[in-house]
């Protein structure tokens, strides 16, 4: 699942009707006027019972909301048994412990050197809710 289907999907089954952010650069990706709600979209390959969250992100889509008085939503997509799921978590709810690990500047994009992250592990168990 790529990023603009988990935004379809969210829009079809949920009352957001949001929209994929048009810089590549922005720090969330998509974006729903009618609520005030930023959405932050991860879509993984493998199946991960806790999925990982970047402070960096984090703490700018974090303050970011606050400051505008929107919400913030973190969006993960995941393979799991046979089909493609979507986790839904409202990260300033969550009980987040952080720590540093070596990990690649980016899975993507051709980047393969590695960096410390400051990142921690949510349980998928902790979604608001799954698509």
């Amino acid at each position: 699942m790529n990023e603009q289907q988990v935004i379809d999907l969210l829009n079809n089954t949920s009352k957001y009707t949001f929209k994929k952010e048009k810089d590549n650069y922005s720090r969330y990706d998509a974006f729903c006027e009618e609520h005030g709600v930023m959405l932050e979209i991860k879509c993984r390959r493998t199946f991960y019972d806790d999925t990982l969250i970047e402070k960096m992100k984090y703490d700018w889509n974090t303050k970011y909301a606050n400051d505008n008085n929107y919400k913030f939503i973190y969006a993960v997509s995941m393979p799991k048994d046979g089909k493609e799921t979507v986790y839904l978590f409202h990260p300033n709810k969550l009980n987040i412990n952080w720590f540093t690990k070596k990990l690649p500047a980016q899975t993507d994009f051709g980047r393969k050197d590695w960096i410390d992250k400051e990142i921690a592990y949510i349980p998928i168990t902790d979604a608001v809710a799954t698509r």
